[in-house]
């Protein structure tokens, strides 16, 4: 009974902490300093031809003093196709990964749908079927990409250069995650016991269970507490990568808050070392380069 009280704890405990965590992280990324901005076209904000052929608002005549038409709807959309079919990874990664890294994402977004069903079956008991489906999809789907990014970057070697002890961490930790819930699915095929388990979580009513649904929760749980902590929290980052440096095509207004952060991003001491920085200068003496008395000097 102790234990299974440990697992309902433990379940809210790892919910309570992945909040936590991950607003802190998105607090910390989105109150550093400025970013250097790609200014990469076209951007898909843009409306009309400008956004086919990578034009710009600012080829108007006095553009800045004309209304801007922005197109939020197509970010999304471009965005999208990023998180769902991981399209620069298919049209850019010469290392063959989009299939397996596919699989493994779509493991991911379902074993998530997956969770959400089963809370919600305790209360609609209709969606029993939906759930057995998306969650056989999700471990099989999960354990096919996490295995074959493993192997593929084991065995690749220009891959392998790439390939940090952390990538495969967290490859192994999320094949065990979808390996458990393939042994826990074979041993639950209707998934009762994990239904089980939500309830009790839901409802603070202990109740036993198999060692297979058990450890596959847990290992779920102690994930949650890992991945805010990990570069597997980049899903949470992709606003900011994308609206704020690879899209960010706006012009600073004199006396706008982000005019001010430049400003005193540029007061700030330059703390590089190199024969281009002058030590006990700021970033803005830095750029306006030696005073005329210095170059007297010199």
């Amino acid at each position: 009974m102790a234990f299974q009280w440990f697992t309902i704890l433990f379940g809210w405990a790892s919910f309570f902490l992945f909040v936590v965590l991950a607003a802190y992280k998105i607090h910390r990324i989105a109150t550093l300093p400025l970013n250097l901005r790609w200014e990469v076209y076209p951007v898909p904000h843009e409306t009309g031809d400008k956004h086919l052929y990578g034009g710009s608002y600012m080829e108007e005549v006095d553009w800045v003093k004309k209304p801007r038409p922005s197109s939020p709807l197509a970010e999304w959309a471009e965005m999208g196709s990023e998180i769902f079919f991981l399209k620069r990874v298919r049209e850019h990664n010469p290392y063959h990964i989009w299939p397996l890294s596919l699989a493994l994402h779509w493991g991911l977004y379902l074993l998530i749908l997956w969770m959400g069903l089963l809370a919600a079956s305790v209360f609609v008991p209709a969606l029993t079927l939906l759930t057995m489906a998306v969650g056989i999809s999700a471990f099989v789907l999960g354990a096919c990409g996490a295995v074959g990014l493993i192997v593929l970057r084991a065995t690749d070697r220009s891959l392998a250069l790439y390939t940090t002890p952390i990538d495969f961490f967290n490859l192994v930790f999320l094949a065990a995650i979808f390996g458990l819930g393939l042994v826990s699915w074979w041993g639950d095929p209707l998934f009762s016991l994990h239904h089980a388990y939500v309830k009790s979580l839901l409802f603070f009513r202990p109740t036993p269970l198999s060692p297979a649904v058990v450890s596959l929760f847990l290992l779920l749980q102690a994930f949650a507490i890992y991945m805010p902590c990990s570069k597997l929290i980049h899903y949470l980052m992709k606003h900011f990568t994308f609206h704020e440096i690879l899209w960010n095509d706006e012009f600073k207004v004199k006396g706008s808050s982000k005019d001010k952060q430049i400003d005193r991003q540029l007061s700030s001491l330059a703390t590089w070392a190199g024969p281009h920085i002058a030590p006990g200068k700021t970033w803005r003496e830095q750029v306006r380069g030696p005073s005329a008395g210095e170059a007297q000097k010199k």
